[in-house]
């Protein structure tokens, strides 16, 4: 095997490979990344730690094919480290030599045989997703999942598909968030993804270069970000029936300033209990106020302007769920929407875009005394 490349496209390459990479592992060839060169001229960088794998296709000027495993944060380092200029690779299953122009490195192969093979995904037509659109969903969700491993059905993230609508869907119980998408998508899927996964998606959706791509099988899925391709087992379900916790008619509807609600509450909580986060919230036309109190620390309250005119209410929130939530949302304006003091709460952006929908749900916390009668 030998070709030369760019060490910034190579660098980029093998960060994106990397990222998947074990720190430690019981399997020595998972530390490793796998470079394959085509005679056509093709680079091909793979790393998996079995449970995600990423393959990155990059141009390079090869006079011989071949592949080589060799230690990929090793690599990933002195890639880095080196000016940006032309590159020279030889390898062979024993190793790989990387040439420039101050210097030479030796790196030792691993058995290239042992290098797990990716999984197979039918060949079928695949969703296609604007990749911006695809980010904003999961960047809207993500942060809802369940870390609870004795309900591992929650620790994932639900992905449906209709004919019409694709939507994700995370919760842990006492939250939840849906964002939608609506499209011409003309088939039906349904997938429960690992955050690890969708982590790893995150980091790399700026390689994008054209439409995202969604294919699977039962167990896997397979996810086409330009020239990158993202593999990750999928979680088992049943994915619990989450329409039915959703409330059908929450009557007191409230819009406050994102920006505002935002800044009280990071304030608030510095004084909440810092294991329940506990903070009151009061309605009354017109006004919002936010307070918290705990025995040790002091006590905090705020008003805001609000734009609403029902009845007064007093509701109780875990004010750590509600800055996660508010730190997703665009635009200027929240949408609040109440029903009692002990029923979920329901939170949007005030401003979506005509394709997009945005769902968060809260349940809230039981205030001492008599404040919980709202």
């Amino acid at each position: 095997m030998k070709f030369s490349t760019s060490q910034s496209g190579f660098q980029k390459a093998l960060h994106l490979v990397a990222s998947v990479v074990p720190g430690k592992s019981t399997l020595p060839i998972l530390e490793t990344v796998l470079v394959e060169v085509s005679p056509a001229g093709e680079v091909t960088l793979t790393a998996t730690d079995l449970d995600i794998s990423v393959r990155v296709q990059r141009a390079g000027e090869v006079e011989e094919g071949g592949r080589v495993a060799v230690a990929a944060r090793r690599l990933h380092d002195v890639v880095r480290e080196l000016r940006d200029a032309e590159i020279s690779l030889t390898g062979e299953e024993s190793g790989l030599t990387l040439r420039c122009a101050s210097g030479r490195y030796r790196f030792v192969g691993a058995p290239v045989d042992d290098f797990p093979g990716l999984p197979e995904i039918p060949d079928q037509k695949p969703l296609q997703v604007d990749p911006a659109k695809m980010e904003r969903m999961v960047r809207q969700t993500l942060y809802a999942v369940s870390t609870d491993e004795t309900r591992p059905e929650l620790t994932g993230l639900f992905l449906s598909i209709s004919d019409d609508q694709m939507s994700m869907v995370a919760t842990n119980g006492h939250r939840l968030a849906r964002a939608s998408l609506s499209g011409a998508f003309k088939q039906k899927r349904e997938m429960l993804l690992p955050p690890k996964a969708l982590n790893q998606l995150l980091r790399l959706i700026g390689d994008a270069d054209g439409p995202l791509e969604i294919s699977g099988s039962k167990n896997y899925a397979r996810i086409r970000i330009g020239s990158t391709q993202l593999y990750s087992r999928l979680l088992e379900g049943p994915f619990p029936d989450y329409e039915k916790v959703i409330p059908k008619s929450n009557p007191l509807r409230a819009v406050v300033r994102r920006e505002d609600l935002l800044a009280s509450l990071r304030r608030i909580l510095v004084l909440s209990d810092s294991q329940t986060r506990q903070v009151k919230i009061m309605l009354e036309p017109g006004r919002l106020q936010i307070m918290a109190q705990y025995q040790g620390a002091g006590e905090a309250q705020e008003e805001l302007p609000v734009d609403y005119d029902g009845t007064p209410l007093t509701i109780g929130y875990n004010g750590g769920y509600l800055l996660e939530m508010l730190k997703t949302f665009d635009g200027e304006r929240v949408e609040m929407a109440f029903q009692s003091a002990v029923s979920a709460g329901l939170f949007k952006p005030a401003e979506l875009q005509p394709d997009e929908d945005l769902l968060c749900l809260v349940m809230p916390l039981r205030l001492p005394g008599d404040d919980a009668a709202g």
